[in-house]
Order: C-alpha cells, then structure tokens, then sequence
C-alpha cells in the first residue's frame, strides 16, 4: 500500500479491518485483517459458496422449488416477508434474493435446504479459521451464539471463488453472475469506473458498514475485504470506504 492509503485506513471514522489481494501476481497486505468482526451479511456469499456446492454435487436442485410460509417470515433487509403465503421460490431466486437485496428469510430458507455441519467444513476446508456462522438471521445473539469473520477470512473466499478452486466453471460463473448484481453500491464500487464489474456483497447491522469483493479490472483483477465497526455516521463510513477503495484501485493499476 502507498502512503495515502495508510493516512486514509488510519483516518476512517470507526475501527477498519482491511485485505487485499492481487489475483493475478499474488501480492497481498492487510489492516486488521485477522480481527474478529461482526460478519453482518457478509457471511451470505459462504451461504451461496456452500449451496452451490451442494447443487455441484447433487445433493440439492438449484431448480427445486420451496415453499416460503408466514411461520419463515423474519424482519431486516429483503422482499420475502411482503410477499402471500406460501409463495413458491427456485432454489436459484433464493441465492439471488440472499445476495442482490440480502434478504433474510431466503438466507434462513437456504441454510435450511444445506447438508447439516455444511458450512463449518466449508470454512474450515477454505482456512476461514475466524469464520463462524452462531446463528440464524434476525435471531437475539446470544454470548458464543453470533456470526463472526474477518477481512482476512472473506478475502480468502472471494480469492478461491475468483480463482475457480471452489466450483467448477459452470457454478463459478453463476456465483460471479449473481454477486455482480448487487443493489448495494454505496461502498466499494461508488467511486470506480461505473463499466468495470464488481462481484461484491455489502453488510450492515449497527455502528457496522462491510464490503468484500472482487473488482473485475482486465487481466488484473484484485479482491479487496473492507470490514468495520463502532464508526461514526453511516454516511461517513460508506463515503470514507468508497474513497478508499478507489486509492487502492489507482495504486493497483499503478497510477
């Protein structure tokens, strides 16, 4: 990293943990980044990562139809909970809702249709060693009972699925296809050239404004962690973030 960079992660209203990586000369640093943070709705692109796999190798459908009942309805973010009981979702609209508006009751919907221990063998094959999914969404958190991450641990996974090490090139593809269609734009992406893609997810709970993703630059694309927490106004993180993201894309392309 440059020095403007360092001025902007030690500058940024609330504490910031950091990853980047260059995916195609390896080059790495962090700030923070093996911190314990909330993990938010960051923890969804696991989610998807595990489900693909288990649509890989036939244990689910991403075709199969699911009932979404009033008894699965659960407050935050999405579009589910407005919708008549018994609405029927593909397996697939479930993935997309999860990612593209994070809604929460396909995210539950989901880690209901996954092999039991699924996701704790998906972080421990990928070393997400700080990674741990304690709870469903929108549940009360109880002491040893929340979801938790680091910069560190969501670099690793967005650098194995760019990389192609965690699906084959069919699934890999639906997985990128789905994270680029992120609504949420404000943090990562806000400030890059509008035509360059960013297959990202964001996440947000109180005094917490995340954003991990791999920004799509031609023949160098880097994946870059962005978590914090205790900030200050939520306008500030995002705008703070936003700026930081387009440094470490300059001194990427080297500019």
């Amino acid at each position: 990293m440059n020095s403007q960079i360092l001025t902007q992660l030690r500058q940024l209203p609330g504490e910031i943990a950091a990853y980047y990586q260059d995916l195609h000369t390896g080059r790495c640093w962090g700030w923070n980044a093996e911190a314990d943070f909330p993990a938010a709705s960051v923890i969804k692109v696991s989610i998807l990562l595990a489900v693909l796999q288990a649509a890989q190798a036939g244990l689910i459908s991403l075709d199969q139809k699911v009932s979404v009942e009033f008894r699965h309805h659960v407050g935050g973010a999405g579009v589910l909970f407005e919708l008549h009981d018994g609405v029927e979702m593909t397996v697939l609209d479930l993935c997309r809702l999860m990612i593209v508006i994070s809604d929460n009751v396909a995210s539950n919907l989901l880690l209901d249709l996954l092999p039991e221990g699924a996701l704790a063998t998906f972080f421990s094959q990928l070393g997400m060693d700080r990674s741990v999914l304690g709870r469903r969404f929108m549940e009360q958190p109880r002491p040893g009972h929340d979801n938790r991450t680091s910069a560190y641990d969501m670099g690793l996974c967005m650098a194995a699925l760019a990389r192609g090490d965690l699906l084959d090139r069919s699934h890999t593809n639906q997985a990128l296809s789905i994270l680029r269609r992120q609504q949420f734009r404000e943090k990562i992406p806000l400030m890059l050239p509008p035509e360059l893609p960013v297959a990202h997810k964001t996440g947000e709970l109180d005094g917490v404004r995340h954003d991990v993703g791999i920004i799509e630059v031609p023949e160098q694309p880097y994946v870059l962690s962005l978590l914090t927490q205790r900030g200050g106004s939520t306008w500030d993180v995002d705008r703070a973030l936003a700026e930081l993201s387009l440094s470490v894309y300059h001194w990427h392309l080297g500019d």
